[in-house]
């Protein structure tokens, strides 16, 4: 069957070639023709051909394009520009009266430079009356420390924030407790050296005893010698031995005496010593406890110092005043109220950006961004150079937006040329961001509705 066809396109080649050559007619003879003729005979013009040969080529180019050729994919992501350290928020640590405002939208200040100042009336009264709490305890631990001591008047140091009544008034009633307690030592002294004056005596009455008692021994002894040989009466030698127990009963009473005196001895000196402890035990209570109110008292002072520096509220960064909340002096503001905000100056800017919920899952650090400034037209401007930083794990509500991911993007530039002149950017302009989260064919984009036809067709729902 092939040689069949091959052999009939022989024979039209060969008639087509045996025919005689047609004449040429010029374009007003075509024109002269009948209709039909002129359409039949006219030779159709050489750039229809051409054109429909561009328009394959064309649609080969396209197809060939969309086969090769890769688009990239973004991911659209609405946000501000913000200071990498972001802002510093002031806010009134307490509620308080605004006496001056020593700042305006726009101003710079130092880092430290008072902004607002609060009434802090209050607050000193607190201070002062700490502070004369603070002193008369200082005045009452030296006072203490000094009656432990065996000088209490010469180790008396008094605190340097006293004032000299008060020290007068501390060392007066120091004097009048050492005084008590001396007066009650020396009592005991006294007492003691009295004592000892009475054994004394006692001890010096049992010796003159002692040589009385051997007297009438040997007395009796001699006349008991003499009796034996009938040379002494009895009567006498009675009285003798009657002399001689009265002797030696008085010694015995006056020994008695003397250990009554001994024992007052040992008794004194225990009372002495109980007394001289209980007082040092009861001043080192004391001590203790004024120790203790002491440092309660500078933990408050402490404290009420920090409440009055928090009366005057200072600028924590270098920057400029935004977003100024009061202007009215003898207002009244409150705890945690918002009173201004403070860009820092030198710090390098970067991008928070909302990452929609069905992009996250694209979007990862190191991608490249694209971001527009809404402030400058990028069709005119163009647009800044960014990376992604940072993609928080977790979603935040957005009132437009729903539940979108924060992200933050470091802008490699910090100024946009605008009318050749670099002008600065400032935190919290607005930009949208084209995050680039990789590319895709052209002709993915063609085949794509036909293959999701593909897969939902044949189906119930």
């Amino acid at each position: 069957m092939l040689l069949t066809h091959l052999k009939t396109a022989r024979q039209a080649l060969k008639s087509q070639r045996d025919e005689p050559a047609k004449t040429t007619l010029s374009q007003r003879e075509y024109e002269f023709q009948p209709g039909y003729l002129e359409i039949v005979e006219r030779p159709p013009a050489p750039w229809t051909k051409r054109l429909a040969i561009g328009i394959t080529c064309l649609l080969l180019a396209i197809l060939t394009w969309s086969v090769i050729g890769r688009l990239d994919i973004h991911a659209q992501a609405s946000g501000k520009l913000i200071v990498s350290s972001n802002s510093k928020v002031v806010q009134a640590a307490e509620p308080g009266e605004i006496t001056t405002i020593n700042v305006a939208d726009g101003q710079h200040v130092k880092a430290g430079e008072v902004l607002i100042n609060l009434n802090p009336v209050g607050v000193q009264a607190e201070i002062r009356e700490l502070q004369e709490q603070l002193t008369f305890q200082q005045l009452e631990s030296a006072r203490l420390q000094a009656l432990l001591s065996e000088q209490p008047l010469a180790t008396f140091v008094p605190p340097e924030t006293a004032s000299l009544q008060q020290i007068n008034t501390a060392r007066a009633f120091l004097s009048s407790e050492w005084r008590d307690i001396s007066t009650q030592l020396d009592n005991y002294a006294s007492q003691l050296k009295v004592n000892e004056a009475d054994r004394q005596a006692r001890q010096n009455e049992l010796n003159e005893l002692e040589k009385l008692q051997s007297n009438a021994r040997r007395r009796l002894e001699a006349s008991k010698t003499l009796a034996d040989v009938k040379q002494f009466a009895l009567m006498e030698l009675l009285q003798l031995e009657s002399e001689l127990l009265e002797v030696r009963r008085l010694s015995s009473e006056k020994q008695g005496e003397f250990d009554v005196l001994a024992g007052q001895v040992k008794s004194l000196e225990n009372q002495r010593d109980n007394f001289t402890a209980k007082t040092r035990r009861e001043n080192l209570e004391k001590l203790s406890q004024s120790q203790g109110t002491l440092a309660v008292l500078k933990q408050k002072l402490v404290q009420a110092r920090e409440k009055y520096r928090q009366h005057n509220l200072t600028a924590p960064v270098d920057g400029v005043v935004q977003q100024l909340a009061v202007h009215t002096l003898g207002g009244v503001v409150q705890a945690a109220q918002q009173l201004m905000v403070i860009v820092p100056d030198e710090v390098p800017l970067e991008a928070e950006v909302m990452v929609l919920n069905k992009d996250v899952g694209f979007v990862y650090a190191g991608q490249s961004v694209e971001i527009k400034i809404d402030a400058f037209p990028y069709t005119r401007y163009g647009t800044i150079k960014g990376e992604v930083a940072h993609v928080s794990r977790d979603a935040v509500e957005n009132e437009q937006l729903g539940l979108v991911f924060p992200a933050k993007v470091l802008i490699n530039s910090s100024t946009i040329l605008v009318e050749d002149k670099q002008v600065p950017l400032q935190a919290g302009m607005s930009i949208n961001g084209e995050i680039r989260t990789g590319d895709r064919r052209v002709i993915d984009y063609l085949l794509s509705p036909i293959q999701q036809y593909q897969s939902e067709a044949m189906g119930e729902r």
